[in-house]
């Protein structure tokens, strides 16, 4: 059973927008709002640590790093575009109250 951690309010993200809050062991995660509809990965790129949630852009369905320009699909975290080949970890979400909520 996953414990659910508050990241933020439902209303504080816009679509097509990527925001980001940290977990209590200090990850940094990036939240997305796609259409209304709601994912959490982790905010770092698999392929140079550059921060998704500051460096990135949506693409449709998928991040782009601002970095390499490489991509992920943000539902299932799948490296989609080279230099990446490691997918992000993705991580269950429910909105609680009007608050996103990562499962960890």
């Amino acid at each position: 059973m996953s414990i659910f951690h508050p990241l933020l309010r439902a209303d504080e993200i816009f679509e097509d927008e990527i925001k980001n809050a940290i977990l209590p062991d200090g990850t940094k995660v990036a939240i997305y709002n796609l259409n209304g509809a709601y994912y959490v990965t982790d905010d770092t790129c698999t392929h140079e640590n550059a921060s998704l949630s500051e460096e990135g852009m949506i693409d449709g369905s998928h991040v782009i790093c601002g970095w390499h320009f490489c991509g992920f699909d943000i539902a299932t975290g799948a490296a989609t575009a080279s230099p990446c080949s490691e997918p992000l970890k993705t991580y269950a979400i429910q909105v609680i109250d009007g608050v996103i909520h990562a499962g960890l």
